[in-house]
């Protein structure tokens, strides 16, 4: 009977050549796709530096200000982190693979390193810039350091600088995004799963380590005490009241199937796998016993959370990220990851051809909102400043956020600002006071309308659309309104 070649095993030709398309794609992508809104969202957040930020912690912003610094307003600047972060999460793989396939290293990096970018979930949040690229790779660094101080206090009880460096990365990754904290209980419950480390609950040093983590969340503990904690209050409570969202079963289910979808279905068997059985070699055993602890609690949490909020896929990334660098050693079969190649690669074409250049839904008569809103801004912004000299107004808005983060990246002016009535970062950046009675350029959404904005106004007056048309069909066409004597408070009905 002939052994399964498993997916470790020479040759490697094939995942290199993987990994270098998907490279591609990834160039492809960073380089032609518009900004999605959150991401020129999260970019004007780096052209206000301050403490915290209302929606998110603020590192992740304080480095798109450093990026727009050092490589100017563009596209490249505005992804060019992604780039550093991938670097880093295949330095930790590389790191991995030396542990866990000694005397080949490069046969566990290479199908690593493409089972990793083949999942459109991490090829997609690796390299948008959203907060997720980031989280990423200090989740990874912090367990990569915990694993290392793990095997060196089992081994000769010390090691104890990796486990402060572990603390301090973990308080960097929830200084990026909370959800950070789903690695934290899954480090909690490791130290229960794991018998050699359960003595650590007796040293000092561990809750030395878990203070060090919490010190580094100062910056929104501070902004949120000066601001009667709004991050917190809207996470926990104001951004569920207004979702259309159906709690039940059915919602769960939607949300375990977009989760798989985008992680890809082949993936499915190596990790039923690697909770059946370990490995047999300390390292990987002891890292998988980590990967599962954060995979269950992670897990638990967002499929209890998916009964009754609206839950996002990739919200529970964090349970995946220690599973990556491990799988190909559970792939007891070739065709498993040839098969996820192929997935992943057919996933992240579709993905594509929806975000760069035209959204699919659009040719089948239906109409994607997010994707469709992405485009024209350039010409939009081409438009506001020939007619901002014109009508000599004071400034210039939109009705949604996303929106006016667009509107102000295709401008290079982070002064556009929202005036819908969802709170937002821009509710605390713009004094409407110091705004009453100016004129002002309001573009609205086609879909989102004026009801919102009308009151702020005596008058709006139509000025012009600005269509986006791509395969034949107009994909967006935001409408530019001058508005007259604009008022800090909505006018009474």
């Amino acid at each position: 009977m002939t052994t399964p070649q498993r997916a470790t095993d020479r040759p490697i030709v094939a995942a290199q050549i993987v990994f270098g398309v998907l490279l591609l794609l990834k160039v492809y992508m960073a380089a032609t796709m518009p900004p999605v809104g959150d991401e020129a969202y999260y970019w004007m957040w780096g052209q206000k530096l301050d403490w915290s930020y209302f929606d998110h912690p603020p590192l992740h912003a304080w480095l798109l200000g450093l990026m727009s610094r050092l490589f100017g307003w563009n596209l490249f600047a505005l992804r060019a982190l992604t780039w550093l972060t991938l670097a880093g999460t295949l330095w930790i793989f590389w790191l991995w693979s030396k542990r866990l396939k000694p005397d080949d290293p490069a046969a566990w990096f290479w199908p690593t390193a493409a089972v990793y970018l083949a999942s459109p979930m991490f090829f997609l949040m690796g390299s948008i810039a959203f907060h997720d690229h980031l989280l990423i790779f200090l989740c990874l660094a912090s367990a990569h350091c915990f694993l290392v101080f793990a095997e060196h206090w089992e081994t000769s009880g010390k090691g104890w600088r990796w486990l402060y460096l572990a603390a301090l990365l973990l308080g960097l990754a929830a200084l990026t995004k909370y959800n950070a904290i789903l690695l934290a209980l899954g480090l909690a419950i490791f130290l229960v799963a794991h018998p050699p480390a359960r003595p650590l609950w007796r040293s000092p040093h561990l809750y030395l380590a878990a203070v060090l983590s919490l010190a580094v969340q100062a910056p929104v503990i501070w902004w949120n005490v000066a601001r009667h904690f709004a991050s917190y209050e809207y996470h926990l409570v104001e951004r569920w009241n207004d979702v259309p969202f159906e709690p039940g079963p059915l919602s769960l289910l939607r949300f375990v199937g977009l989760t798989v979808s985008h992680l890809s279905p082949l993936l499915l068997p190596p990790i039923v796998l690697l909770i059946r059985r370990p490995l047999g070699e300390p390292f990987a055993d002891r890292a998988r016993t980590l990967a599962l602890s954060v995979l269950a609690i992670s897990c638990a949490i967002t499929l209890a959370m998916s009964l009754f909020v609206q839950v996002l896929f990739y919200w529970n990334i964090v349970a995946f990220v220690l599973l990556m660098p491990l799988l190909v050693g559970w792939m007891n079969r070739r065709w498993m990851l040839n098969v996820h190649f192929g997935y992943g690669i057919a996933a992240i074409l579709f993905m594509l051809f929806d975000m760069t250049m035209v959204p699919v839904a659009n040719l089948t008569g239906q109409y994607d909102w997010t994707f469709s809103s992405m485009r024209g801004w350039p010409e939009v912004a081409a438009r506001i400043a020939v007619l901002e000299q014109n009508e000599h107004t004071s400034f210039v808005a939109t009705t949604r956020y996303t929106t006016a983060a667009q509107l102000g990246f295709a401008m290079h002016d982070p002064e556009v600002t929202d005036l819908s009535s969802r709170h937002d970062q821009y509710g605390i950046w713009f004094d409407a006071a110091a705004h009453d009675g100016q004129d002002a350029l309001v573009v609205s959404d086609p879909i989102l309308g004026l009801a919102e904005v009308a009151p702020r106004f005596d008058s709006l007056t139509p000025l012009e659309t600005v269509p986006y048309t791509a395969f034949g069909q107009t994909i967006y066409a935001p409408t530019i309104y001058l508005g007259r004597h604009f008022h800090a408070e909505a006018k009474a009905k």
